[in-house]
């Protein structure tokens, strides 16, 4: 029995740490380096933590399950922003859906919210962002009225995101992620 116990707990941690492998990310700015993390407390309870130089300096708690955690360089100015995808219902649509969380990091580097956004055009699959020729980008993948899918690319404009174009539209899922995940 305590053979069997160790053996799933070292599949469990196996398997934990590798999901954990794409949740953290370090930036150079100056002499300091931040390191970037999400971190689970339960299901509903997410922080998005951030140490300086090695030591804890803050976090922001989303208290909402997460299902995806990116991070590049959303505005102008190259400095590095964090996108959250989380589940949750808005005042105006009641029912829990997929949104588009953005944070930046303040000059003294604390994590505030850029952009709680209730909504892109369709209803949200999938995002990630994107740098092209030094601009910042945000492409997602959006269900259709058809139920088909579409890739749309957005950018940052003051507040909030702008639509630049439709990649693809009226194609399967698995087309989406792949054009999503591949460009």
């Amino acid at each position: 029995m305590k053979i069997t116990g160790y053996v799933l707990l070292i599949v469990l941690a196996g398997l934990f740490s590798c999901k954990q492998e794409n949740n953290s990310f370090v930036i150079k700015r100056g002499n300091d380096t931040l390191e970037v993390s999400l971190s689970k407390q339960h299901d509903s309870l997410y922080y998005i933590n951030m140490a300086v130089n090695g030591r804890f300096h803050s976090k922001w708690a989303l208290e909402y399950p997460v299902y995806r955690f990116d991070y590049g360089v959303i505005r102008e100015g190259g400095q590095t922003d964090i996108a959250v995808g989380v589940v949750k219902p808005t005042r105006f649509d009641p029912k829990p859906d997929k949104r588009l969380f953005l944070f930046r990091i303040t000059d003294d580097y604390y994590i505030r919210p850029l952009w709680l956004g209730s909504r892109v055009a369709q209803p949200l699959v999938d995002f990630r962002l994107t740098n092209k020729e030094e601009k910042g980008y945000i492409r997602t993948v959006e269900k259709e009225k058809s139920g088909a899918c579409l890739v749309a690319t957005y950018h940052w404009r003051g507040f909030g995101l702008a639509f630049v174009d439709y990649e693809a539209r009226e194609i399967s899922l698995s087309e989406a992620l792949k054009l999503l995940h591949n460009n």
